[in-house]
């Protein structure tokens, strides 16, 4: 809550962070690249966007760390298997698939997203590099990896009513922080009712 605060504060009230009304809701890359904003938290998802269509050069750094911890989103790199799954067999097959080195190496090469098996970051870095030899030159693309590697990144719950529950979080999301209508309490109230 004191992270949330810390946003709200900064987007509301120092009006220091660009809001999503600031940049008339264009997505963070966009934003980036179209020189609305200076610096942006994204994923290596956006990576390809940002390299592919930024004239100028760009950096990457870790997130910081707060006073309790550091964590990052894990998407493609967090995965796992129900233990209540009526086929656990054909889990296990699909999750030997889903980290094996071709199918890590095709997501990476497609989309720069971050293989689930950590001994591909290199080969992500390699990819990047190879496809904007001239953008990449310099940039520290393995701190996309760093979450992974040094156990901060965390996975999105999934539930039997996620639809219901991002309804209500995106609701109370929207009203914090897009519209600049509510105090991160309403984040709170709205996670209890989820």
């Amino acid at each position: 809550m004191a992270a949330l605060e810390w946003l709200r504060t900064r987007k509301w009230d120092d009006r220091v962070m660009a809001t999503s009304l600031d940049v008339q809701n264009i997505v963070t890359r966009e934003s980036f690249v179209g020189g609305k904003v200076v610096m942006v938290e994204d994923g290596s998802w956006a990576l390809k966007d940002i390299v592919g269509y930024a004239n100028f050069k760009i950096g990457v750094a870790l997130f910081p760390a707060g006073p309790v911890r550091q964590f990052t989103l894990a998407i493609t790199d967090g995965l796992g298997i129900y233990l209540g799954t009526k086929f656990p067999e054909e889990a296990q097959e699909l999750m030997k698939f889903l980290i094996s080195k071709n199918y890590g190496n095709a997501m990476a090469r497609t989309n720069f997203l971050r293989p689930a098996r950590a001994s591909l970051v290199n080969d992500l870095a390699a990819l990047i590099r190879e496809e904007f030899p001239e953008k990449a030159k310099g940039v520290e693309v393995s701190a996309f990896a760093d979450g992974h590697l040094n156990g901060y990144s965390v996975t999105t719950e999934v539930s039997v009513n996620i639809n219901d529950a991002k309804r209500i979080a995106y609701d109370a999301w929207a009203r914090v922080f897009t519209l600049g209508q509510a105090s991160t309490e309403s984040i709170q109230t709205a996670c209890l009712l989820i």
